[in-house]
């Protein structure tokens, strides 16, 4: 008897062991609600770049030069860049030679922020740093020529809420780069797993064209779209 209560004890300690990690590291907070989710980034933030280890030569090549490639043609784009972080995605943008737009960066950390205005003090007011929440962002409508959102949507309250003000303030004929989370870990976010068909569907209902899924990192698709020059209503969800 005594065996089969320690078994048991060990097996519950287990089970509350593998709830934490799910809540903490894999789904990273999104089911403890939106604080917990900006307060682990915040405590983080310091260790973000070295966890990641970013390699300048596959961000230009998987993520810089696609995304170009997509935007409308335009001297000087202006682009948003949702739930930027360290800063990642202007940081290879401003190293390419040939892109000679702005950026503006939203994210609700205000450390993860900080850190991106550090690594892009040098380049001469080119990135605006904005705190705020991807689901209600500050600008108006038809605002950018392009817009990047890379490993974040998941983390959201609402993946759709936020693709909606991202479709909202993006001009038509531009271009949208959006990631969607794959593998086993994916499927661990209950209620949150969309299939490549079904993410592609939600951006399509948003008003999206030219949806394209295209395999990039082990735990992610990249998604890439472009809003009608001729915008079309999203449609309603009740």
């Amino acid at each position: 008897m005594v065996i089969i209560w320690i078994l048991l004890v060990v097996l519950l300690i287990a089970a509350i062991a593998a709830l934490v990690y799910w809540l903490v590291v894999i789904t990273e907070g999104v089911y403890l609600g939106r604080r917990a989710v900006v307060w682990m980034y915040d405590i983080t933030a310091h260790k973000y770049d070295g966890i990641k280890e970013f390699d300048a030569s596959a961000e230009q090549f998987f993520v810089i030069k696609p995304y170009l490639k997509h935007l409308p043609r335009h001297p000087a784009p202006r682009l948003l860049d949702v739930a930027t972080g360290t800063g990642r995605v202007p940081y290879y943008l401003f190293d390419e030679p040939t892109f000679n737009g702005k950026v503006v960066g939203v994210d609700a950390s205000w450390k993860m922020l900080a850190l991106a205005v550090e690594k892009l003090r040098g380049y001469n007011g080119r990135f605006l740093p904005i705190q705020q929440v991807a689901d209600k962002l500050p600008f108006p409508d038809n605002a950018f020529h392009g817009i990047t959102c890379l490993e974040s949507l998941e983390f959201f309250p609402s993946d759709e809420k936020a693709l909606r003000e991202m479709v909202r303030v993006l001009q038509p004929g531009g271009s949208l780069m959006v990631t969607r989370r794959t593998g086993w870990e994916a499927k661990t976010f209950v209620g949150r797993f969309h299939s490549p068909a079904a993410f592609e569907a939600m951006l399509t209902n948003l008003g999206l064209v030219d949806v394209k899924t295209l395999p990039w990192q082990l735990d992610y698709d990249q998604v890439m779209a472009r809003k009608p020059l001729i915008s079309q209503p999203p449609t309603e969800h009740p």
